[in-house]
């Protein structure tokens, strides 16, 4: 098996640790800005290199990129210790992630424009471990999710209510930016409407919106 990344190995432990369940707690009760400036995340090796990144204010990327992966890392909270160590080992195993998810979702983590979107990929990645969706389905959710602008996500759940006998008018911009994610699709009518695809459906259910 393909060896992961020092990083990628890092995040994978954390994945894997019961402190998760302890991280969850704290960040719902003290917030992603007091959570950062607390000791708590002190005893996650993967984190606290990130914390120390954010707390020299060597860009505004590496503040970026904690907060990301707190959020990203705080819901799986909800997670038993054997399901998020399956999750992490059956990503492993596929050879789309070739023996480094860690490396591969950090990867996912840095591209997504927003510190919301982690928090998305992990209620989908949640729904992975828990085998309600398989690894092509979760690799095409992420791939809409980066695609997406973040400020859309809210409307997806409206949009998935819509029916050709009930059309609303929505903004084209919003309709063009779900046809590039493949969450849209043209109904093929001779009247084209915009309609959700069967992966829009499962991005709404999964992630929980």
């Amino acid at each position: 098996m393909t060896k992961d990344t020092k990083r990628g190995c890092a995040l994978v432990s954390a994945l894997k640790s019961n402190v998760i369940v302890d991280l969850g707690k704290e960040y719902a009760e003290l917030g992603i800005d007091s959570l950062i400036e607390s000791n708590v995340l002190e005893s996650i090796p993967f984190v606290s290199t990130t914390v120390g990144l954010y707390k020299a204010a060597s860009s505004v990327r590496d503040q970026l990129f904690t907060e990301k992966v707190i959020r990203f890392l705080t819901h799986f909270s909800d997670l038993s210790d054997a399901e998020r160590i399956n999750m992490t080992e059956r990503l492993n195993e596929d050879d789309k992630f070739a023996g480094k998810a860690g490396a591969r979702l950090i990867e996912i983590i840095e591209r997504m424009e927003s510190e919301n979107k982690p928090e998305v990929a992990a209620e989908f990645l949640k729904a992975f471990a828990r085998e309600e969706i398989d690894f092509d389905v979760l690799r095409r959710l992420l791939v809409a999710l980066e695609r997406i602008p973040s400020f859309d996500i809210g409307e997806l759940a409206a949009f998935t209510a819509i029916t050709p006998d009930q059309p609303v008018e929505m903004d084209e911009a919003f309709l063009d930016g779900l046809v590039n994610a493949g969450l849209g699709k043209n109904n093929g009518a001779w009247k084209s409407v915009i309609v959700p695809t069967e992966l829009c459906m499962t991005f709404v259910n999964a992630g929980k919106l």
